[in-house]
């Protein structure tokens, strides 16, 4: 994914995102406000609920986050990838 597609994504570069329980129980990532679609919904099982407890939304918080950070690891990845790729333009 391109930095063009997540700035399309998330509307703007300076997104601000929230996290929210929606009616049926499921926990949602959507821009701050926006009555659009969710970008990610999350839903646990009853039994991992229990297990979980009042900590529910904050796994899910450390699920997103881990999800982002590795988009934005692999984006400066690729982006170093073609900055090493490019043909050096005097040879030794």
């Amino acid at each position: 994914m391109s930095m063009q597609q997540l700035k399309e994504l998330f509307g703007h570069q300076d997104a601000i995102l929230e996290l929210v329980q929606l009616e049926g129980g499921e926990l949602a990532l959507r821009n701050a406000g926006s009555e659009q679609e969710p970008l990610v919904k999350i839903q646990f099982s009853e039994e991992v609920k229990n297990i979980l407890g009042d900590q529910t939304p904050l796994v899910a918080q450390h699920m997103i986050q881990a999800a982002l950070f590795g988009l934005l690891e692999k984006q400066m990845n690729q982006l170093q990838a073609e900055i090493v790729d490019e043909e050096p333009q005097y040879l030794s």
